[in-house]
C-alpha cells in the first residue's frame, strides 16, 4: 500500500528567526489596533492559525515583509 505524502519544508535557523520576529510584529500590531486581546479565550487559536498561515506564506516563497501584510489583511477581516 503505497502513501502519498505531501512535501516537507525545511527552514533555516535564520528563516525560523524571521518567521518568529514576524509572528511578534503581526501579534504585536493586532494588539495595539484592538483588533485582538492577548487575554481573550481565543487568543491561542487566533495565534495558532496566524501560524499555520504563516508557515504556509512561508514555504510558497513570499517574503518577510509580503507575509507580515498577507497575515495582517487576513487576520483583521
Amino acid at each position: 500500500m503505497n502513501m502519498v505524502r505531501a512535501p516537507r519544508s525545511a527552514f533555516t535557523p535564520e528563516a525560523l528567526a524571521t518567521l518568529d520576529h514576524t509572528m511578534d510584529e503581526v501579534w504585536k500590531e493586532l494588539i495595539n489596533h484592538g483588533a485582538l486581546s492577548p487575554l481573550s479565550h481565543d487568543a491561542s487559536e487566533v495565534r495558532a492559525k496566524m501560524a499555520r498561515r504563516l508557515i504556509g506564506f512561508a514555504s510558497s516563497g513570499w517574503s518577510a515583509t509580503q507575509i507580515k501584510q498577507l497575515l495582517l489583511r487576513a487576520l483583521r477581516n
